[in-house]
């Protein structure tokens, strides 16, 4: 890190680049919202096998996931896994903060709080879900890895005609 005198960033400066949010403007603008197009082909997508909350759920955001190109037929097994587990997760969620994370159990040693077991079915399911989102780049890092140009064809200059 360099030691010095730091820049008057009141007046304008040469061979300088802002940050975009300097100005408090967004680094990515939204991407748009899905038309009835993408509505239907994410309805026409859905599995029949989802629960009234996971289709509920689907309904919601599988539209934007195909506006975004990220669900295509060969992923809609995935995206039905995500949907589950998101769901699954919430249920959870909401019967541990009801019920209470832990319970005490008096044993030889004393008065010994554990975990309920569906702490860790929840951890587990979290797992799962981590996994998926990145998969279908619906975290800030993993869309940046979805967005990422490949790499190109390294002998795409005539070599290949030979």
């Amino acid at each position: 890190m360099s030691a010095g005198r730091k820049p008057d960033l009141s007046k304008p400066l040469r061979n300088v680049v802002r940050h975009p949010t300097a100005g408090n403007t967004p680094i990515v603008q939204p991407s748009g919202t899905a038309n009835a197009e993408h509505i239907k082909i994410a309805r026409d997508l859905r599995p029949k096998s989802l629960t009234l909350a996971e289709r509920k759920f689907w309904d919601g955001t599988a539209p934007q996931m195909v506006l975004l190109g990220r669900l295509k037929p060969h992923f809609v097994e995935a995206y039905a896994q995500y949907c589950a587990i998101v769901i699954r997760m919430r249920d959870a969620r909401k019967l541990l903060d009801e019920s209470g994370w832990t319970y005490s159990s008096k044993t030889r040693n004393g008065l010994q709080f554990k975990s309920r077991p569906e702490v860790a079915q929840l951890n587990d399911d979290w797992r799962k879900w981590r996994s998926l989102v990145g998969e279908f780049g619906l975290a800030p890092a993993a869309e940046r890895g979805v967005k990422a140009p490949g790499q190109g064809d390294m002998f795409g200059d005539g070599w290949s005609d030979l």
